[in-house]
């Protein structure tokens, strides 16, 4: 079988912006050199399939490309999805989650503003915030003892760590360290490193140009990187640390949005994209898809839900703020995340499937808190959405909760 022809590299994203003729060279063109500007390329290989339309006065707008109406399935056909794994009772695994899974399906990237009895604008109580803040902190914590936390998978950066990521992880641990002879020179060097952050991104990420020119493995990067800079500046307590994070209040929201934008944008349309042609047994590949076979699900599914715990707890950790400073939030909507107990601990995709298949519950989306009460125990779900309901409801329902189910 001859090898697929390469893809045909696009011109560099400064090229692309500034309508200039790129060379397409690597690691950097021509003209970025003599510019002596940062050279970035967009991913092909994950980026969906639009145009970029510039208007007259400089605007950009997204097209998408349309596609003839096909019935061919971009899946393997079920004979050749469905693995036998035998487990301690035998059981093969159950076709639909790996033929179908929902996390892979666009409808499951809705954002809920109706669902559920939580207002437009949410009152945390001052327990709840308490908690939430401090599972926060002992969440990056975590992170820097154990390689992973409640947002962040131990297998999510395995095989490739971000330089945004590498920065965000030495901070919070010499943030961990620090001395009160070193706290002024730890806070200062977090600051440098939020500033090179936000200054190293195309400024002109506004609207759809953002989304579509930065795949969602960047863009969950760059959301991580600067959601562990907020948490660890908006509640240090040092006036100046305070100060500085709240000029990049509207950045994180901003990139979390298009994180999830462009998350949804990548899905629209699978049979564009080139088919899988591996299976890989090592840590998560950062594609939001599928060859058919129990890995690339399950390393698909870490991927998706690395992106919609960061949304959820970038949104919940500006509201929280918000309320610290004024009393109350807007709340920002419902989204669908994994709940059940042991999925986002699995060490192996045997053991995930294992969990989806006996899990009284897998999914919730945050807003029906209620429904999720009435339905299952506190020991059906995990640690993160423990946290999510309690700054959600407060932990007088929650409480409430745990001992009528128990």
């Amino acid at each position: 079988m001859s090898d697929p022809a390469p893809h045909r590299r696009l011109a560099c994203i400064p090229c692309t912006k500034a309508k200039r003729k790129c060379s397409k060279q690597t690691p950097s063109c021509r003209r970025c050199v003599e510019k002596k500007v940062v050279c970035r390329y967009p991913a092909p290989r994950i980026t969906p399939p639009y145009d970029l339309v510039f208007t007259s006065d400089g605007a950009v707008q997204v097209s998408v490309i349309p596609t003839p109406s096909s019935d061919t399935n971009p899946l393997p056909s079920p004979s050749s999805q469905i693995e036998q794994i035998h487990t301690e009772a035998s059981r093969p695994v159950a076709a639909e989650t790996i033929q179908n899974p929902w996390f892979l399906s666009p409808s499951s990237w809705s954002i809920d503003h109706k669902t559920g009895p939580i207002p437009s604008q949410i009152y945390f109580s001052d327990e709840a915030l308490t908690f939430f803040i401090n599972q926060l902190h002992s969440w990056l914590k975590q992170w820097t003892t154990e390689g992973h936390c409640p947002f962040i998978h131990s297998q999510l950066w395995r095989i490739h760590l971000p330089e945004c990521i590498q920065d965000a992880f030495t901070s919070i641990a010499t943030y961990h360290t620090k001395t009160p002879a070193t706290e002024r020179t730890v806070l200062r060097i977090i600051e440098n490193r939020v500033n090179n952050l936000v200054e190293g991104q195309n400024p002109s990420t506004e609207g759809d140009f953002g989304v579509i020119m930065i795949d969602p493995a960047c863009h969950l990067a760059r959301t991580q990187a600067l959601l562990i800079y907020k948490i660890i500046r908006l509640f240090d307590g040092d006036i100046r640390a305070r100060a500085q994070a709240e000029k990049h209040i509207d950045t994180l929201s901003l990139w979390a949005r298009q994180m999830w934008q462009s998350a949804s944008l990548s899905l629209t349309d699978d049979q564009l994209k080139p088919p899988l042609d591996r299976v890989n047994d090592g840590p998560v590949d950062t594609q939001l898809r599928t060859d058919g076979s129990l890995t690339s699900t399950w390393q698909a599914w870490i991927f998706s839900e690395s992106i919609r715990r960061t949304y959820l707890t970038a949104t919940l950790t500006e509201a929280v703020y918000m309320t610290l400073k004024q009393g109350w939030a807007p709340c920002p909507g419902g989204i669908i995340f994994s709940a059940g107990e042991g999925l986002w601990k699995a060490p192996s995709p045997f053991t995930w499937l294992n969990h989806v298949q006996e899990n009284l519950i897998n999914t919730v989306r945050c807003v029906d808190g209620e429904n999720l009460f009435a339905r299952a125990k506190t020991s059906d779900v995990d640690e993160f959405c423990h946290a999510t309901l309690i700054v959600s409801y407060g932990l007088e329902r929650y409480d409430r909760w745990r001992n009528e189910k128990t």
